[in-house]
């Protein structure tokens, strides 16, 4: 297939990392070639798996060269997400750039919605539809539909939930922004900081439903520990801002707000920290955490 690549319909790059995902895979790049949007270049990067994602993703290899305009499938050691990323980025030769999680898909008219919006609004450097929910079946259990403008402001005081599956950004503000961190593991927020930290652009998310998100069996207490931990070293790069010590206090009652599910004792000990600091009283995570804590057992 040949690129058309012109103003009414740029060149769209996705990037697909895969780690032992077999199960989940096919269904992954199969939702990619089911695109109604046509002009897509697609690189499929095996981040070192040890289970048969090779062997699914090789048996797709022939539809793939038919069906994109330009296409790589990789294999190599496991380097982690954000190094995968870097890598199809620097592939990557189109207008706009999408990651997706090898366990997620993307609904038919995803591209087609995304780059019609960014085309229209170019101060926009990233925009994102709303998701369905799926479980391990691939079976819908519900949905998260938002909308709304996000800055550096709402991103870095998590009021702007902005679904990854469901992401199209400009690959040039990528690349300016020095791509993908891969000293991360929530690589997405990080990248959310960086492209809207001193500009006056913005993320945005639409209402439509254009991707599947995958619920795997609920986190472990080590994984909301690791994500709280990664999250405290990234706002510790803006301690210069002014709302530094207010998202400090953010991520705390987030904490708690999880704590107060599963670890009480802990749970009071945050609390006794929190309740001297004002900003906290002004989180809907401090209040469902005292809500947590007194009535979920």
């Amino acid at each position: 297939m040949s690129s058309v690549d012109d103003e009414s319909m740029p060149l769209v790059s996705m990037c697909i990392p895969v780690y032992n995902h077999e199960r989940f895979v096919c269904a992954s790049i199969r939702s990619v070639i089911a695109q109604s949007y046509k002009n897509i270049e697609l690189i499929v990067i095996d981040d070192g798996s040890s289970d048969s994602s090779v062997n699914v993703i090789t048996e797709l290899l022939e539809e793939c060269r038919e069906r994109f305009v330009r296409f790589a499938f990789l294999t190599r050691p496991n380097a982690g997400v954000s190094a995968t990323l870097n890598e199809g980025l620097e592939w990557s030769r189109g207008k706009y750039f999408s990651g997706l999680a090898s366990d997620d898909a993307i609904c038919p008219d995803k591209t087609d919605v995304l780059v019609d919006h960014l085309q229209k609004n170019p101060k926009c450097l990233g925009v994102f539809g709303s998701i369905h929910l799926i479980d391990d079946n691939g079976v819908r259990t519900g949905f998260r539909k938002k909308s709304g403008v996000y800055n550096f402001r709402d991103v870095f005081l998590l009021r702007a939930e902005v679904p990854a599956p469901a992401s199209m950004l400009r690959r040039e503000e990528l690349l300016k922004v020095g791509g993908f961190d891969v000293s991360t593991r929530i690589e997405d927020w990080e990248m959310w900081l960086k492209l809207t930290h001193a500009n006056n652009s913005y993320l945005e998310v639409l209402p439509d439903l254009l991707a599947e998100y995958r619920q795997h069996p609920a986190n472990t207490w080590k994984q909301i520990d690791l994500m709280y931990q990664e999250q405290v070293k990234i706002i510790h790069r803006y301690t210069d801002d002014p709302l530094f010590s207010r998202a400090a206090t953010v991520l705390a009652c987030m904490k708690f707000r999880n704590l107060s599910i599963g670890r009480k004792r802990e749970a009071f000990m945050a609390l006794k920290k929190l309740f001297f600091c004002m900003d906290a009283y002004k989180e809907m995570r401090f209040y469902q955490g005292l809500v947590f804590l007194v009535f979920r057992w």
